[in-house]
């Protein structure tokens, strides 16, 4: 009966650690404005968490004045190890098996400027 207490004890402590799944999204350079999924989330350096099954997928899209807008996707193909476990010891769902990696950072491509004309129509 104790053994049994322990497993049910083990599995509930390892549960959130497995629905969850957090990133640190950063840009270079650092103050980029950041949506996910098209809902505005804040500027980089930005921690992200969220409950999505593996192999879910988030778009983010970075803007930062006088750079690129930039349009990518994270996506939950990190294999977790603590999920894992508890899918062993407790039968819990596996859908949190793969989680964000740690931290991401993307280089954002600064907008070039036009070169300046003179009066003579040259550059």
């Amino acid at each position: 009966m104790r053994r049994k207490a322990v497993s049910i004890l083990l599995a509930l402590s390892l549960l959130p650690a497995g629905c969850a799944s957090t990133t640190l999204i950063k840009s270079l350079p650092e103050g980029a404005a950041v949506c996910i999924d098209d809902s505005y989330a804040g500027v980089t350096p930005l921690e992200y968490s969220d409950f999505a099954v593996a192999g879910a997928e988030k778009k983010i899209t970075l803007e930062k004045e006088g750079y690129k807008r930039l349009e990518t996707v994270i996506a939950k193909d990190k294999f977790q190890v603590l999920p894992c476990i508890g899918t062993v010891f407790c039968l819990f769902p596996v859908v949190w098996v793969y989680g964000y990696p740690e931290e991401q950072t993307f280089e954002l491509e600064k907008i070039s400027e036009a070169p300046e004309i003179d009066g003579n129509g040259r550059d």
